[in-house]
């Protein structure tokens, strides 16, 4: 649709660019969406080409910008209006500025949008302007301009730092000692109130001459059972929690609050694959936030060698970051004291794992790098649990703290004054990302799939009913469980079962004896309601629905398999066998049911047909790029059956971020 039309030099004079963006029935589009291949702003019908001769160089270059998570439309500013040019042409040099605007639909870093106008003589033709819509019918809302500027930390902002590090760095002693060196105003204030405790703490101390062991334990268990301090070598904090505090900020009384993301630790003694379940659950955790301030690294100084499996989290963790993150990363080094306070023997190897991930242009240098020691904290919890110190050791805690402090604040001033927040939602297209993005869909498809055949069953039963499907999140424990059915229950002429969560407690079911291999974790649970129906073409509607879901979920299912190799399993077959029989075993319980018999049938035949596109796929061996996958995605989304459940999935993974949340009332 979008061209770039070049003529012989003869025939124009040189720097002349003819360039058209037309739809089928001749409408000029001033907004070219070429990521769905289609104009949604029409500016001018039936346009005739026309050359431009630039008087300056055409620049344009993608900049952040401040704007919600998924607005991506980009504005070229600063150039005459005529020589606006889309990005997706590559006419010229990618340079100059840029400005987002919004826009409601995800796009890669290769397929943005500029805005660019047309001139026939003098005249620039805005007449009949008009707004497409999408196919499922909901406007797209008129693009609005927002600051091109990058955006530094915003003063009432909340700062988002995911911190990661290996099993027993002490992430989370290092948490409750940077909460106090950020709230109290000096060291003799800490001593004289009680230290802030944001999670549990429990160490031991020898104390006196005979060095008696003391177990040091401050702060009240955390309702989430976060942390394990019961096996040694496993990560104590079990999944992603984040904890929030506020600060005072500068020599005013300005308040900030900061997000600190505790995360499991790698090097876990259970082995690499309990670190690889560990990382897979931290990149989900990311791709469900909305910005990231800074990326934190917690390492030991002195350290004779680095885990094997820090270099495997920082690739993983930019398989779903673009590189614009590196420049977020910063590293903090606790227990520096021992190494004057100094990355130590930690630095040289730091440097050549950096080099050998092909990471070398990651900044390690002094403004990026902080230096901790926690004995500070660990002393104010001591006090509070009577253990008593000599004047002398007093003195070094003190030094201690007043380092700490200071690195504290420069760290703070580093991220507000020098950072770039970095969206997640940036519009960049990675494998990993479209993994998470296909996982999340696989039972949303599922069951419009079969929802969709109850619905042509009724239609050639010449029933004028139609079933529609709602979506209710569930909490962060619920599972279905694969043996024990819910109850029967009957909606127009289909059996249907209900969806009846099943919690887990301490990995034990809490509704029946089933073992835990047999319970699979569930983000909704399915309601069903009816209508009449209201819209014309019903069966062509139906039938292309069903094409395009078994086109476009076998490549979907093939990509998973073939290109992210998440699976070795084909999920979507799975789960259209595991229809079928539960289809079957409603049939056996009501014999006389003719339409969960058709319903099973229909089920079969596509699962069928869907096997025999996968085998095609895998004797072709079907090359599917990441933009053909994204626009498939987002195809399928477009459906109001499966937005309906993904909606629900993205409240749900919302809601557990929210329930793994902790904000300290009062510092």
């Amino acid at each position: 649709m979008a061209k770039s039309i070049s003529k012989n030099s003869m025939e124009k004079p040189f720097g002349v660019i003819e360039r058209k963006a037309v739809n089928p029935v001749g409408c000029l589009g001033s907004l070219y969406d070429g990521f769905r291949d289609n104009i949604f702003y029409q500016t001018y019908h039936k346009c005739q080409k026309q050359f431009l001769e630039p008087s300056q160089p055409v620049q344009c270059k993608i900049v952040n910008g401040s704007v919600d998570s998924n607005f991506n439309i980009l504005e070229c500013i600063g150039i005459e209006p005529e020589l606006r040019l889309s990005l997706l042409l590559n006419l010229t040099n990618r340079s100059g500025i840029a400005e987002l605007l919004n826009y409601p639909h995800r796009i890669d870093q290769h397929t943005r949008f500029l805005y660019y106008s047309w001139i026939y003589g003098t005249q620039q033709f805005l007449e009949n302007e008009q707004i497409f819509s999408p196919i499922n019918g909901s406007p797209i809302p008129s693009p609005l301009p927002v600051p091109h500027e990058p955006v530094l930390v915003s003063k009432d902002k909340t700062i988002n730092i995911l911190l990661l590090g290996e099993t027993g760095v002490g992430k989370s002693t290092f948490i409750n000692a940077f909460a106090n060196y950020l709230t109290f105003d000096s060291f003799e204030q800490a001593e004289s109130g009680e230290p802030i405790v944001i999670i549990p703490v429990s160490f031991i101390m020898t104390v006196g001459d005979h060095f008696e062991e003391r177990t040091v334990k401050f702060g009240e268990l955390d309702r989430f059972n976060n942390e394990n301090f019961n096996i040694v070598g496993e990560s104590i904090t079990q999944h992603c929690k984040s904890y929030i505090f506020g600060f005072k900020y500068s020599e005013g009384n300005n308040r900030r609050k900061v997000r600190i993301i505790d995360t499991p630790g790698f090097g876990d003694t259970r082995g690499l694959d309990q670190d690889e379940q560990n990382m897979q659950h931290i990149l989900q955790y990311i791709n469900n936030i909305t910005y990231l301030n800074a990326i934190c690294f917690l390492l030991k100084p002195n350290s004779s060698r680095l885990h094997i499996f820090f270099r495997t989290c920082l690739i993983q963790l930019f398989s779903l970051l673009d590189s614009k993150a590196q420049n977020n990363i910063i590293f903090c080094f606790t227990n520096a004291r021992s190494t004057f306070y100094t990355p130590g023997n930690t630095g040289p190897l730091l440097k050549i794992m950096l080099t050998s991930a092909s990471m070398d242009n990651i900044s390690f240098k002094k403004e990026n790098t902080y230096c901790f020691d926690s004995e500070a904290f660990r002393y104010l919890v001591a006090l509070r649990n009577n253990i008593p110190f000599t004047d002398e050791e007093k003195k070094e805690y003190q030094m201690s703290w007043s380092t700490s402090v200071n690195e504290s604040k420069r760290l703070i001033d580093y991220i507000n004054k020098e950072l770039i927040e970095y969206r997640i939602e940036n519009g960049w297209q990675t494998i990993k990302h479209a993994q998470f993005e296909i996982s999340y869909m696989i039972q949303p498809i599922l069951e419009t799939i079969r929802n969709t055949l109850r619905n042509f069953i009724l239609w050639k039963n010449k029933s004028n009913q139609f079933i529609k499907l709602i979506a209710k999140p569930l909490h962060s424990t619920a599972t279905r469980c694969l043996s024990c059915k819910g109850d029967l229950k009957q909606v127009v002429e289909f059996w249907i079962f209900s969806t009846y969560p099943h919690a887990m407690q301490n990995n034990s079911c809490v509704r029946c004896l089933c073992t835990l291999d047999q319970h699979v974790s569930i983000d909704y649970a399915l309601n069903y309601t009816y209508s009449n129906i209201t819209f014309n073409n019903v069966e062509n509607t139906m039938i292309d629905m069903l094409t395009t879901l078994i086109h476009a979920s076998t490549k979907l299912a093939y990509f998973l398999m073939h290109t992210a190799h998440s699976t070795k399993d084909d999920p979507l077959l799975n789960g259209l066998i595991e229809m079928i029989a539960e289809e079957t075993y409603i049939c056996e319980i009501k014999i006389s049911n003719n339409f969960n018999k058709q319903l099973s049938e229909e089920l079969s035949k596509f699962a069928n047909e869907y096997e025999q596109q996968m085998k095609k796929m895998k004797l072709t061996q079907e090359n599917i790029d990441l933009p053909t996958i994204y626009k498939l995605i987002e195809m399928i989304k477009g459906y109001s059956m499966v937005h309906e459940q993904m909606t629900a999935v993205k409240k749900r993974h919302r809601m557990m971020i929210e329930e793994y949340e902790y904000e300290v009332q009062k510092m």
